[in-house]
């Protein structure tokens, strides 16, 4: 062999193992708000570790109640929200897809109300106004946005998927989006 192929061959195996070392992050420990199973690990941006912080009011939940959830992402160095995050939202539960769409808050708490309107529709109406920079979801002030219609009535597990899209700044739009996914238990 040459000794340009030898080096090649160095430095993709340093690539690829270096790559699934330092691509992994493990779950934070000072997540505390994490009420649904173990929190995805935290992403790397730059120098700062971004972990997902999520809680739900009731934290215990059962089919057909109106369900408070909040969502932020915190600057583990910091312990702070980061602002001004975007981020879309995809529920499925058993592959049958229910919810997903983008939701945004300028100072990184996305607050969603969850109401079960009963009935056969399977449709979702969503309160709130659409930020016109981001095209996502924000609430009014001081209110939640809400989301009526069948989302968590039925017992089982909820495969949530968050995929981070802005952050810092309503124009900064991330070069790949974070992808947090969680599950829900309800029963």
């Amino acid at each position: 062999m040459t000794r340009y192929r030898i080096s090649l061959i160095i430095f993709a195996s340093f690539i690829i193992i270096g790559g699934t070392v330092t691509g992994y992050y493990p779950p934070s420990q000072e997540v505390k708000a994490q009420h649904h199973g173990a929190p995805p690990p935290a992403a790397a941006i730059g120098d700062r570790k971004l972990v997902l912080d999520m809680q739900t009011v009731p934290v215990n939940i059962t089919k057909g109640d109106d369900v408070l959830m909040t969502i932020g992402f915190l600057d583990e160095g910091k312990n702070a929200n980061i602002q001004h995050v975007t981020f879309r939202m995809d529920i499925s539960k058993d592959g049958k897809h229910i919810l997903s769409d983008f939701f945004h808050d300028h100072n990184g708490e996305v607050r969603l109300m969850f109401k079960d309107k009963g009935g056969s529709s399977s449709s979702h109406t969503i309160g709130g106004n659409q930020d016109v920079l981001t095209n996502a979801w924000i609430s009014d002030p001081g209110s939640p946005i809400t989301i009526s219609g069948p989302v968590f009535n039925q017992s089982g597990t909820y495969n949530i998927d968050l995929e981070l899209t802005t952050i810092d700044n309503d124009k900064t739009d991330l070069v790949e989006p974070l992808d947090y996914p969680f599950d829900v238990n309800v029963s």
